[in-house]
């Protein structure tokens, strides 16, 4: 999105599911981090040396950065699941700062040979609910950002105003990548067409009047599918229908971005930035410079429970993780954003 059609600057985060196709980890410049259910490695090696993380004044920053926000986000998926992998993605980068994106990042998906399911297999979820590496070894998925923006790097403090927050964003696109993303083609064809084999993600999808888009028989529900580009909602648009996810959300199913445009890599993947009551969430479709979430709020932990994760037990409430992280300075965005606003 560009940021000039924003109240402030806000910039859109990108997701995508990625085809195996020769998809091979480097076995350079890795960096890891462990903690809670998560742990992450991080491969740089498709860096061109000098630029983004291998920036000769930057890099080591970007770097460390990287690894703080992969330590941070397995405590927070941690304090609400029990699944636990490592995780290896490719990490690059670009410099563009005209670019209206600020960061990206998928799984790797591997097709069984089924003609009909919900069994377009990302790598990254796979292996957090069966521990199961489908793909051999190499890299499971990867995350980009874009070094053109002007990004904040510190965890402890919140984000000023006219820069993004690294973390917030960061989290943003792991949460992509572990299944928050649906892989259903902007002409309603499915990645492996003419098959009809869909991401988990996408079973739970639904126009305004309860139609699934995806139907028994697995084809695609074309009036349904038109919700995709049906506007703002609740009126409009397409809804998450999850039962964990709608529970959080007093019974009703939760909107999906769908501008009357389509967008790629931010229709339907993200709740709706539109609908003034989830547009404080971290899994909009866009962030806001300055200070931004950096939790999930219970319909975020809800989607991810629809998605096969398996939630501690008892799930912790997100407003006390929240209450947890304001400790440490993480988090106070909400509250300050509605006074900003």
């Amino acid at each position: 999105m560009n940021s000039s059609t924003q109240s402030r600057g806000r910039l859109s985060r990108l997701t995508h599911l990625m085809l195996s196709s020769g998809f091979v980890a480097g076995c350079l410049a890795f960096g890891g981090s462990a903690n809670a259910a998560i742990s992450f490695t991080f491969d740089y090696s498709d860096n061109t040396p000098g630029l983004g993380f291998l920036d000769a004044t930057y890099g080591t920053d970007r770097q460390n950065a990287l690894v703080t926000a992969g330590n941070a986000f397995s405590s927070l998926f941690g304090q609400y699941f029990t699944n636990s992998a490592n995780i290896v993605l490719k990490v690059t980068s670009s410099d563009d700062s005209q670019s209206s994106n600020l960061a990206s990042a998928g799984s790797v998906a591997i097709w069984d040979g089924s003609t009909n399911g919900f069994t377009y297999q990302e790598v990254v979820r796979n292996k957090l609910l069966t521990g199961t590496d489908l793909n051999d070894g190499a890299a499971d998925g990867d995350v980009n950002v874009n070094w053109g923006q002007q990004w904040h790097l510190d965890l402890n403090s919140e984000a000023p105003y006219g820069k993004y927050d690294f973390y917030s964003t960061v989290f943003h696109e792991f949460t992509h990548a572990i299944g928050f993303s649906s892989s259903i083609n902007q002409n309603g064809t499915s990645p492996f067409a003419p098959d009809n084999v869909w991401s988990a993600f996408d079973e739970f999808l639904g126009d305004k009047n309860g139609n699934r888009v995806i139907k028994s028989d697995y084809s695609l529900d074309a009036a349904a599918w038109a919700a995709s580009t049906g506007g703002a909602s609740p009126a409009e648009g397409m809804f998450f229908y999850g039962a964990y996810a709608m529970a959080a959300n007093g019974g009703n199913p939760v909107g999906l971005y769908s501008p009357t445009t389509w967008k790629n890599g931010s229709s339907v993947s993200h709740l709706d930035t539109d609908n003034p009551v989830l547009e404080a969430m971290m899994m909009t479709h866009a962030g806001p410079d300055g200070p931004s979430p950096r939790v999930f709020t219970a319909i975020e932990v809800g989607v991810l429970r629809d998605l096969g994760y398996t939630a501690v037990t008892p799930v912790p409430e997100p407003e006390t993780y929240a209450m947890m992280l304001a400790g440490l300075g993480l988090v106070g965005w909400q509250v300050r954003r509605r006074r900003a606003a």
